[in-house]
Formats: structure tokens, sequence, C-alpha cells
């Protein structure tokens, strides 16, 4: 299992290292991202089938929302927008789809709305006080940062971001 980890872990730094130098990461990093989340889901005794509920739920609302974003900017622009085009890279759009297989369904929107708000905020404050101005935010590679430390979190503090049951109690509190 810590091999899983490292391994992980590696890979979510080089996604943010290669996005803040280049703007760009290899894709196939995030299949294997994902099929490294699987592994883990597996050796955590949780059932194959247990699983890809989560996935699907995570997947769809990711597809569902890159569709209303795609058809906001279509009507907008009165034609039609592929948001991958320009607005949204792949490697965001991939790397968000391959934690999709390691976060329960909570888990998951909670990562995905405090990462936002936390990357721009951060692209906000680098922009304003950077002398160098990029249009182009490294969403997948800070992200890929912010999970790294969701990660560690995890891991260190034993709270389970593959169930949703922390986040309730906490919730509940």
């Amino acid at each position: 299992m810590l091999f899983l980890k490292i391994i992980v872990i590696g890979l979510l730094l080089l996604i943010f290292v290669q996005d803040i130098s280049s703007r760009s990461v290899y894709w196939f990093l995030f299949p294997g991202l994902a099929a490294l989340f699987v592994l883990m889901h597996l050796s955590q005794h949780h059932l194959f089938t247990d699983t890809w509920q989560p996935v699907l739920i995570n997947s769809t609302f990711l597809i569902l929302q890159f569709l209303i974003v795609s058809v906001y900017f279509s009507i907008k622009n009165r034609h039609w927008v592929n948001i991958a085009d320009g607005l949204l890279g792949w490697g965001d759009m991939l790397f968000l789809l391959s934690i999709a297989f390691y976060l329960s369904v909570l888990n998951f929107l909670l990562f995905y709305i405090v990462s936002l708000i936390a990357v721009l905020l951060t692209w906000a404050l680098w922009q304003g006080i950077s002398k160098e101005k990029n249009k182009q935010i490294p969403l997948a590679g800070l992200q890929a940062f912010i999970f790294t430390v969701f990660l560690a979190t995890d891991w260190i503090k034993s709270f389970d971001l593959t169930n949703d049951t922390w986040l309730l109690n906490l919730i509940a509190k």
C-alpha cells in the first residue's frame, strides 16, 4: 500500500510540475492515476462493485457540468463552443475524471469546490504580484498539488476520503 501511495504522490507532483512549467501534461498520466486509485480501493478491501457507484456519480456530475458550461458559452457566442478548445484544457478535465476514481461523492464535491476556490485565489494573487501575465491557469497542476495535500492529510489523520462518513459526522456536529 505504501508503494502505491508513493507512486500516486509522484504522479501528482509530476502533473503539478509539468502544468506549472509548460501548461500541458502528458495525457497518459491520467489513466495511470485512475488505475492506481482503483488499485488503492481494492487494496483497502473495498469491493469492486462498491467502487464503481461513486465513480459513476462523480463522472456524471463532471460530464453534466462540462456540458452545461459548453451550452452556456455556446449560447453566449451564438455557435457551438467546445470548452476543451481554449477554455478548459483536456488535462484539467482528465485530472478531475481521474480523481473521480478515488473520492467518495461528498469528498469529491468538497475537493472540487475547495480546489476551484483555492486555485482562483492563488492565481489571482500570483497574477497580481508577478511581472509575467498569463491568461492560462494551470488548473490541473494546482489541483494536483492541492489533492496531494488532501491525500497526505487523509493518510496521516486516517479519515477516509473514499467514504463520506467522516464528512457527514463533521457536518452533523
